[in-house]
């Protein structure tokens, strides 16, 4: 439909069967970047002003967890399952629940969880987007009972993320949805202009052939039974005919495969074989 260079083919192209094309196509650079910026930042913010870590292990779990998410990068996706890629912003979904787990719920790191969250619903299928999403809330959950947190803001923070992860999710799938079929109704106007593009161009060329090429041919056939009525009878007038026939043939056979003008020569009265009413 549109060449793989194209900017919204990562966010429509899921409908094939290679494994792992989110890590894969061309401008990968430039749609992975700005997502591993943002979980570095998420990372780093932790450390400063003057170090909020609270648990050394889970931070140090977390960074590791970073080099391995951007490792699916490297994977041989061909060799492995087809539901393989929703590991990688799962495990960035882990790497987020280390990360609060290391600096306390109330650090603001938790909106880290966005980035595995738009990734998928930007370069995933639904059902994947749907277990990031799960993972999202079970973050949230996991890290705020870990806290100690209050019944009623565990709910509610439940309550929040769920609502915002679906809402993503949806409002991201749909915006895939109408790309994609603007893409494929593009794909289709444009050919059907290409369509009418050659027929234009099939119409000109049989106009100059029939007023060059098939006039000529004709009105030499028309001199040459002028010839062989003043030659008589003989071999000479029977040769003169058997080209007068080829002649007649070679403008039936252009008609057929270059013009089709059989049934526009029928409606308007024009014999078989030449290009002018039958005068003969």
């Amino acid at each position: 439909m549109e060449s793989q260079t194209d900017p919204w083919r990562a966010l429509t192209d899921t409908d094939g069967d290679t494994v792992g094309w989110q890590f894969q196509q061309p401008g990968l650079v430039s749609r992975a970047v700005p997502f591993g910026l943002v979980a570095v930042m998420a990372t780093v913010s932790v450390l400063v002003p003057d170090g909020g870590v609270q648990s050394w292990p889970e931070y140090w779990s977390s960074i590791a967890l970073l080099p391995v998410c951007a490792g699916a990068f490297l994977l041989p996706w061909r060799r492995l399952p087809a539901w393989t890629p929703v590991l990688v912003p799962l495990l960035y979904a882990g790497s987020v629940l280390e990360l609060i787990l290391a600096s306390g719920v109330a650090s603001g790191v938790g909106l880290g969880l966005l980035v595995p969250l738009i990734w998928s619903a930007l370069f995933h299928r639904q059902w994947e987007s749907a277990c990031v999403v799960l993972a999202v809330v079970t973050v949230q959950a996991v890290s705020s009972i870990a806290q100690s947190t209050p019944g009623d803001v565990l709910a509610r923070r439940v309550v929040f993320w769920t609502a915002l992860s679906v809402l993503i999710a949806v409002a991201a799938h749909g915006l895939r949805d109408r790309v994609k079929g603007s893409l494929v109704a593009n794909a289709e106007l444009q050919a059907k202009i290409r369509e009418l593009s050659v027929t234009r161009e099939r119409d000109r060329i049989a106009a100059d052939l029939r007023e060059s090429v098939v006039r000529k041919v004709f009105e030499t056939g028309l001199d040459l039974h002028s010839t062989a009525a003043m030659i008589g009878e003989g071999p000479a007038r029977e040769r003169l005919m058997r080209g007068v026939a080829e002649l007649d043939g070679v403008i039936q056979a252009l008609r057929e495969s270059v013009f089709q003008l059989d049934h526009d020569a029928d409606s308007a009265g024009v014999a078989p074989g030449t290009s002018e009413p039958d005068e003969r």
